[in-house]
């Protein structure tokens, strides 16, 4: 799917912005990007959709692997993602998913 790019804010990294190029907004596959901000948002960060967040940073010392699997693919797939596979390992969370 293809959209509006977003990067990190210059200044001190704490905000996103939309890329600009020669002037114009930045617009190519957002994939990775939507799945980024689905899993580091928390339920109702996001005023638009409240529902929308896996809340990730809340897995640091939590020891059910599989009800973050879970949550992780109910809220890729409530953005319409088809996904194929949700692997929760020591060094990272690994996605198979499309649009």
């Amino acid at each position: 799917m293809n959209g509006i790019q977003l990067a990190w804010g210059a200044d001190d990294g704490q905000y996103l912005e939309p890329v600009v190029r020669n002037g114009t907004l930045a617009v190519g596959d957002i994939l990775r990007q939507n799945q980024a901000l689905i899993l580091s948002l928390h339920k109702g960060e996001l005023k638009e959709r409240p529902a929308v967040g896996a809340g990730i940073s809340d897995m640091l010392l939590d020891h059910d692997p599989i009800y973050w699997r879970t949550v992780i693919k109910e809220q890729l797939e409530m953005d319409g993602q088809r996904v194929g596979s949700v692997k929760i390992t020591h060094t990272g969370i690994q996605i198979e998913a499309t649009y």
